[in-house]
């Protein structure tokens, strides 16, 4: 299935679901008044009825008729009005329930589609990328700079007291937190942390309720070359989310198709200075060029701060 016909069709579903649950929830309050106020059923019932004989006036073009059976509405509904809020309910306690009332639920309003169906096709379709790479649900707290040795090179670099910079830079950055926040560029060999802080920044950010997009590189290039057609939607979810993470850089094949996707990301997030977080194990500016090009390496390094991560593997080190 074509990924824009499946966002759609989650999307539909979502709304489907949001009909019956707002429907489920108007039983409960029919129920509950009934039961202690019997005659609003009744009047309910009338309404209903003289509504019916309205819509019949109305078609039969007796202005007359319908202007009275308008008033007698007008005045069942008073009626119900008053019951209501002599027991303790507000006016409108009974009207049907709708998460958007613009459209009433339907998805679209004088044939065109609503923003929340907009609004939940996009979020479809950054549940699907996403959950092609999902990103792991690692914490802050399970971080331990035990495996950093601090102990201090000839070169005069200590793994423990640089990752600790590290560790707290990225606590912060989780912390505080806005669309205005640098992007950040994690470099270093692999196994040594960067999947795992950026992933805790990643769900700090959406505990506190940002839009956060986290892929693989080698998953999201995978996915843009097997959708050309929708392409352009998949761009406007990275380049509008609130943060977007790509993770293991340099491990993903680059035709000059996804080259120039890479670049419009980068690019136009950097325009609209909203931050990204990059991650690669290619630790030298010479490696990146020889990857990305001098345009796409220029934008990683000067428009993020860089965090050089060092150490050994400790994957190893936990087995």
């Amino acid at each position: 299935m074509a990924l824009n016909t499946e966002t759609i069709s989650g999307a539909n579903d979502t709304l489907s679901k949001r009909r019956q649950i707002n429907a489920y929830k108007m039983q409960k309050r029919q129920k509950e008044v009934y039961a202690l106020i019997p005659e609003i059923e009744d009047i309910g019932y009338e309404i209903t009825a003289t509504g019916a004989s309205y819509t019949m006036a109305k078609l039969a073009k007796n202005e007359e008729q319908a202007q009275i059976l308008k008033n007698q509405m007008e005045d069942l509904q008073i009626k119900r009005n008053n019951l209501l809020v002599e027991n303790n309910f507000p006016t409108d306690y009974l009207n049907p329930i709708y998460s958007c009332n613009i459209c009433k639920d339907k998805g679209f309003v004088n044939g065109k589609i609503c923003n929340c169906l907009q609004q939940e096709i996009i979020k479809q379709r950054q549940s699907i990328l996403t959950s092609l790479s999902p990103a792991p649900k690692t914490t802050f707290e399970q971080f331990s700079l035990d495996f950093y040795p601090d102990i201090t090179d000839e070169n005069g670099s200590n793994p423990y007291q640089q990752m600790k910079q590290i560790f707290a830079y990225c606590q912060s950055y989780a912390k505080n937190f806005s669309r205005k926040r640098k992007s950040v560029f994690m470099c270093g060999n692999s196994g040594l942390g960067k999947t795992h802080l950026s992933c805790a920044i990643a769900n700090v950010c959406v505990d506190n309720g940002f839009i956060v997009m986290y892929a693989s590189s080698q998953s999201l290039f995978n996915q843009i070359e097997t959708n050309k057609q929708d392409v352009q939607n998949i761009l406007n979810d990275i380049i509008n989310c609130d943060l977007f993470i790509l993770d293991d850089l340099g491990t993903e094949y680059l035709t000059p198709y996804g080259l120039s996707v890479l670049y419009n990301i980068i690019n136009t997030r950097m325009i609209n200075s909203t931050p990204c977080i990059f991650s690669t194990n290619l630790t030298t500016q010479k490696s990146l060029t020889a990857k990305y090009g001098e345009k796409i390496t220029s934008r990683l390094i000067g428009s993020c701060d860089t965090l050089y991560f060092i150490g050994e593997d400790i994957r190893f080190k936990k087995k």
